[in-house]
């Protein structure tokens, strides 16, 4: 056994370790983490290659040495190799969770003896790889840069070998996803293949990409074809597996997903190990290169090159004749115009008319009536301008508690079904639809028309259809064209992109935000206009709720510090990432740990809830906890130490504005407009989306430095107040509804 500053480590076979015969050779051993490292992956570099381990397999008897928490340690390795007739050094390497390599010490290589020579094959590049990674590069082209110097450095990033382990037997199973090149969605991948043991029932399947924490597959629904593969094994006839697994954004690509089956007796076995190259949601909104069949020919053309010369097949049947043409069209769908892409907006000349007449009756547009982020901000816009004179009628595309709060004020709700237009599957389609909307919905007494969020685009439509002025606000950071994707088709993407030519303003809350959005902003029709929080409903609350009173209503003893995480969960919300930070906190610091209460408030009946509440489960800490989506959202802060907001995704989220009000010290991803109401350092700290290990050790340090806390807390309440309070910012929204509704059309 042996010892570095880190790791602990051994190498089992062969039993000498100082002096490695040349040929073929599978190295094996363990490797395990001290205190603040915990290991996910092993390598071997040898010669100037790579070599990949099977790193991960169930250890009972390293647990039971280590005290560990859990009965197995996935701490076990194969490494297989081919030493050559050369003196050299084979070097291993252990991937920490935090993203960084750690060298295990060099090992020598006897002399000569005629051994074998070469690398294993890459394999083939399948279709649908090919077919994205096209995309990947056809996106990477926008900045004009050389094709085949990109389709190269693509090539080469696609993992050799893609599969380092199939299920030994008595397993029998296979992968289908993830595949070599694979989308992650806001850190969560999907996983779907099929496992099975020839004699035994599989308990339950569990996959993990960190080792840190597992999450559980569906299993056990039926593979007719798997069955009629293996007819002689009963238990092939419902073998399917299927689920999503989180994807750390801090460990390096390619990465290997580990998908273990656990026995009716609690052995576990590592069944599948897959690497694999992923590309993310700010990839996929980086705008192809300008429409050209030249571009699309010759970047087809130098990745197949590329892959070639990497050592993968690519073989060009008729599968991938039908990918290559579906590429095509969702290039040529959504690749801007030469003249959209050279386009550059002029610099904001929009003045608010602070005396014109303000409108008698707006009608207000929204994707639905929920208590969320966007829905709130248009109904406290919907109170000002009630409370000033304004008549409102309210168009949803769906029902929502919200309802009865614009029915106080008298406005008119009404439900309109979108669902045609997102099934519209041509631009003569979806105009044809909208046409027959607009036939339905009486906009003639409306002074202007207020659509809220992407979503709601079509609400500028309607208002173009009638004759009447409109205002778009915009709450997305993401274009069009990756906000629908795989949700509208292709083709009609134009008329969505269209709006913001057509609407008569357009108004962002951030300049992050609207850094997405240039190449559609055609004309000088758009402004930034921040938001705002209702300041003095806030300090009404605190000062009629004790702290005491609301930490006593959730039970907190006086030492608890209670952490919080709120928003509607989802994936773009990132809780699956706070959960397994939380996780790290409590292998690295489990007294502090310990101390704390963490709560995340936004639950409802979906999947993604469901598959937060099977990975609390395994991990197993008391102190974490998921409860619903609340509408007293304020004794939560009322009651709290730290405000965590773990998002991958947002534009101007209200959470953040209401800690600030609240004086919360403040935890928060580094996305998006998040940096322009929070500065780094200064209001909040701020950590990469998606990295488990900064979220953790960011936790670690608000915890312990309540002072830096409290400072960073005081500037974001002074800053709040400066910048967002709603007396102020609702004025100059009012003022801009009065000075888009005064405009000519």
């Amino acid at each position: 056994m042996q010892e570095t500053a880190d790791l602990i480590f051994r190498l089992e076979s062969p039993p000498a370790p100082g002096l490695l015969p040349t040929g073929p050779l599978v190295l094996q051993g363990w490797v395990f983490g001290k205190p603040g490292r915990h290991i996910v992956d092993l390598r071997a570099r040898y010669l100037g290659q790579l070599y990949p381990a099977v790193f991960g397999i169930p250890r009972a008897d390293l647990a039971a040495h280590f005290k560990h928490h859990r009965p197995q340690l996935m701490a076990g390795f194969d490494l297989g190799l081919v030493l050559q007739d050369e003196n050299n050094l084979v070097e291993l390497e252990a991937l920490d969770l935090s993203g960084e390599w750690l060298s295990l010490g060099t090992h020598s290589v006897t002399p000569p003896v005629n051994a074998a020579h070469g690398a294993a094959p890459a394999g083939a590049v399948h279709p649908y790889d090919f077919s994205r990674a096209l995309r990947l590069l056809l996106r990477r082209a926008s900045a004009g840069e050389d094709l085949s110097t990109l389709a190269a450095a693509l090539a080469n990033e696609l993992p050799i070998p893609h599969i380092t382990r199939f299920p030994n037997l008595p397993f029998r199973g296979h992968l289908h996803h993830p595949a070599l090149i694979t989308f992650n969605c806001f850190g969560r991948l999907m996983v779907e293949g099929w496992l099975f043991h020839e004699t035994q029932p599989i308990r339950r399947v569990l996959a993990s990409y960190d080792l840190l924490a597992w999450q559980t597959m569906a299993y056990g629904s039926d593979m007719p074809y798997v069955a009629a593969q293996f007819p002689q094994f009963v238990h092939s006839r419902a073998c399917r597996l299927y689920g999503q697994v989180d994807v750390p954004a801090q460990l390096p690509s390619p990465l290997t997903l580990r998908v273990y089956a656990e026995l009716a007796d609690g052995t576990w076995e590592l069944c599948h190990l897959q690497r694999s190259h992923f590309y993310d949601a700010e990839q996929v909104k980086i705008p192809f290169a300008p429409r050209s069949i030249p571009t699309f020919w010759r970047a087809w053309r130098a990745l197949q090159s590329a892959c070639r010369q990497r050592g993968f097949t690519v073989a060009t049947d008729k599968l991938f004749r039908a990918e290559l043409l579906n590429s095509w069209r969702e290039y040529r769908a959504r690749a801007p115009r030469q003249h959209l892409a050279a386009a550059r907006p002029t610099t904001d000349s929009f003045t608010l008319n602070f005396g014109a007449p303000r409108p008698d009756h707006i009608v207000l547009v929204t994707h639905n009536l929920n208590h969320e982020g966007a829905p709130l901000f248009l109904l406290e816009y919907a109170r000002y301008l009630a409370a000033n004179g304004t008549r409102l009628t309210v168009i949803s595309a769906t029902e929502g508690p919200l309802r009865a709060e614009y029915e106080k004020l008298s406005a008119t709700v009404r439900l309109v079904d979108v669902q045609p237009l997102l099934r519209a599957t041509s631009v003569h389609a979806l105009r044809q639809v909208i046409k027959t909307l607009a036939a339905s919905v009486d906009l003639r007494t409306a002074n202007l028309v207020v659509a809220n969020t992407v979503s709601a685009f079509w609400g500028v439509h309607l208002a173009a259809q009638a004759g009447r002025p409109s205002l778009l606000y915009i709450h997305e950071s993401t274009p069009p064209a990756s906000f629908y994707y795989g949700h509208l088709a292709p083709g009609v993407l134009h008329v969505v992109e269209e709006t913001f030519t057509l609407a008569t303003h357009v108004s962002f809350l951030t300049e992050t935000t609207r850094h997405y959005y240039r190449p559609l902003l055609t004309r000088s029709n758009h402004s930034l206009n921040p938001g705002w929080i209702d300041l003095a409903g806030i300090d009404f609350f605190r000062t009629t709720h004790s702290r005491e009173s609301l930490r006593a209503a959730l039970g907190l003893a006086p030492a608890t510090k209670l952490v919080i995480n709120l928003g509607t969960l989802c994936e773009r919300k990132g809780q699956h990432i706070f959960i397994r930070a939380i996780e790290q906190l409590w292998r690295e610091q489990p007294a502090l740990a310990a101390s704390c209460h963490f709560l995340m408030v936004g639950g409802n009946p979906t999947p993604f809830d469901d598959a937060m509440s099977d990975l609390l489960n395994n991990i197993g800490r008391s102190n974490l906890q998921l409860i619903p989506s609340s509408s007293t959202p304020y004794h939560y802060y009322g009651a709290a130490d730290l405000f965590v907001c773990s998002s991958y995704e947002e534009s101007f989220p209200r959470v953040v504005l209401e800690a600030m009000a609240f004086q919360l010290p403040i935890l928060a991803t580094q996305v998006h407009g998040i940096p322009e109401m929070t500065r780094p350092g200064q209001e909040a700290e701020l950590v990469p989306p998606g990295d488990t290990v900064a979220l953790s050790r960011g936790l670690a340090r608000l915890l312990q430095n309540q002072e830096h806390g409290q400072q960073l807390a005081q500037r974001a309440r002074s800053r709040v107040v400066e910048n967002f309070n709603s007396a102020q910012l609702l004025k100059q929204h009012a003022a801009l509804a009065s000075s888009v509704a005064a405009e000519k059309l």
